[in-house]
């Protein structure tokens, strides 16, 4: 028993969740487009055009898709769970940040 731990066997039927790893994919392009915004509105001293801020609206539709994907994809039996989890915790950070920039965009008008 304790040689196969040395070697690393796992003697599993469980798989990488793919559900999981398409919401990280998702949530890691939210971040991107959410990068990208930033630095180009930056930039533009805030006077972003409206191409900037579609993109916006379309990376906060990402970001509430990949959280809805990685939530079901937890429910999954027999696979690991890193990836949803990291894709739950990604995707509800860059969705709170979004929905909060909104509302102080409105707030602010």
């Amino acid at each position: 028993m304790a040689r196969r731990r040395r070697r690393g066997y796992k003697f599993t039927e469980k798989t990488q969740s793919k559900r999981g790893i398409a919401a990280l994919v998702l949530a890691a392009a939210s971040v991107a487009v959410f990068v990208a915004v930033v630095v180009n509105s930056y930039q533009n001293r805030g006077a972003g055009s409206m191409y900037l801020g579609s993109a916006g609206v379309s990376s906060f539709i990402l970001g509430v898709v990949a959280l809805i994907l990685a939530i079901k994809s937890l429910k999954e039996e027999n696979s690991f769970k890193l990836f949803p989890y990291l894709a739950v915790v990604c995707s509800f950070l860059i969705t709170g940040i979004w929905a909060a920039l909104y509302v102080v965009g409105f707030l602010a008008l």
